[in-house]
């Protein structure tokens, strides 16, 4: 490694002068171990506390097989760690090695030269672990600049006793959540449950499988017409008004508990906690996939890499940051470490130390794997907006509780989008 013979020539340098200090009557002696130069580099992520201790264990050791390097830690709960991170990146005093969500490598990198090329680094960082896709996911006009951990989307998680009780299969299609509405609406029980997010995901879904159509353009332009936004607008009463769903506004995870509502769409890293809740409820989980029109061109389901990893473009240290950055993503050690915390690994080699201690499973792991086999879409920074989903819903409940016209609603809405482009 070019380092370490950098600090093998330090160290000889070193001990070839202290031996000539002593012949000069001193009685100084060194070591070439303790001549060693070490480099400092730093690493910044964020997370739960329980992330931080098996990532504070990770890097141990890391440092403990590369004792010449050490390495600093940065890391808080996610609240104001995006803030802290502006001010960094604008001073060009952010951390050597960083965790990133996946719309902040446009943010900062918007011609790909924000963060540094990981292609220079390849002889460090087998980029072989990675699919084409993936590397995709962090590459800006042909710069690698950030490494995919896991890929999240969201499922459609089921409390298959009660679909069971009620004689219903799992959900396929649109027709059979508005076919169980009407077998479980009798009891006050809703087929589904949407927070704001999950709703405007099946909203969208639902359009673009109607349309054929992108939401959001590659070219990053809004797509859709003041008409598309009036039946997705449409649709959402119908779940509603059809019982399939009740008003977001009204839903929150006690109705989960309860058995209430026999489904939930969330994020594939929420999967466990919500399986939880269905045991309470006395019911077993199931992993649903994503209902479809017949005929539908397009799924509309959009997925996004769970978080990133990239290097500092100001970095002092970029082969030390490199190995820091590919014991993170494919050592054993952090592999085993966190195991299934951040998602499915994105990277072959660290999946394949999960697969053989057997670690591949649940449900967490069943709802990667339901991700993985729909035909998804890797999800414009736009697409969260909550400008976009904000303007949708306040379009939704104005028209629900009368308060406007499904025109003016939808023009309402439109216009709000269209200006967040």
């Amino acid at each position: 490694m070019k380092a370490m013979k950098r600090f093998l020539t330090t160290g000889l340098c070193a001990a070839v002068a202290i031996s000539a200090l002593a012949g000069c009557g001193s009685n100084t002696e060194i070591t070439l171990e303790e001549s060693e130069e070490q480099i400092e580099i730093t690493f910044s992520w964020w997370g739960t506390d329980s992330r931080h201790a098996y990532t504070i264990a990770a890097v141990e050791a890391f440092e403990e097989q590369n004792p010449n390097i050490k390495v600093n830690l940065e890391y808080s709960e996610f609240t104001g760690f995006q803030l802290k991170t502006n001010v960094k990146m604008a001073a060009h005093t952010e951390a050597d090695v960083m965790q990133l969500n996946y719309a902040w490598v446009d943010a900062y990198s918007p011609d790909g030269t924000g963060f540094y090329d990981l292609n220079g680094l390849s002889d460090i960082i087998d980029l072989t672990n990675y699919s084409e896709e993936s590397l995709g996911y962090g590459t800006v006009d042909g710069y690698l600049n950030a490494l995919p951990i896991a890929i999240n989307g969201k499922v459609f998680l089921y409390n298959e006793t009660i679909y069971e009780s009620y004689g219903l299969d799992i959900p396929q299609t649109w027709d059979d959540l508005f076919e169980a509405a009407s077998v479980m609406s009798e009891d006050g029980v809703y087929p589904l449950e949407l927070e704001q997010s999950a709703m405007w995901f099946v909203c969208v879904a639902y359009m673009e499988q109607s349309t054929g159509k992108a939401i959001i353009t590659e070219d990053n332009e809004f797509n859709f017409t003041q008409s598309n936004i009036s039946d997705m607008i449409e649709f959402y009463l119908d779940l509603v008004e059809s019982g399939v769903v009740m008003e977001v506004s009204q839903r929150n995870d006690s109705y989960v508990k309860d058995g209430t509502c026999a489904g939930t769409v969330q994020w594939v890293t929420s999967t466990e906690k919500y399986s939880g809740y269905i045991e309470e409820a006395g019911g077993v989980s199931a992993i649903g996939s994503v209902p479809l029109l017949s005929g539908a061109s397009r799924s509309g389901w959009y997925v996004k890499p769970a978080t990133m990893y990239a290097i500092s473009a100001n970095t002092e240290h970029p082969e030390e940051a490199a190995l820091l950055l590919e014991f993170l993503v494919s050592s054993e050690d952090m592999a085993l470490l966190q195991q299934l915390d951040k998602g499915v690994p994105s990277n072959q080699a660290a999946k394949t130390v999960l697969e053989e201690n057997d670690l591949l499973t649940g449900i967490y792991y069943e709802a990667s794997e339901m991700v993985d086999s729909t035909d998804t879409i890797l999800m414009s920074s736009k697409f969260e907006d909550s400008a976009l989903s904000d303007a949708f819903y306040d379009a939704c409940i104005s028209v629900y509780y009368g308060q406007a016209t499904l025109e003016e609603a939808a023009a309402t809405a439109y216009k709000a989008m269209k200006a967040d482009f």
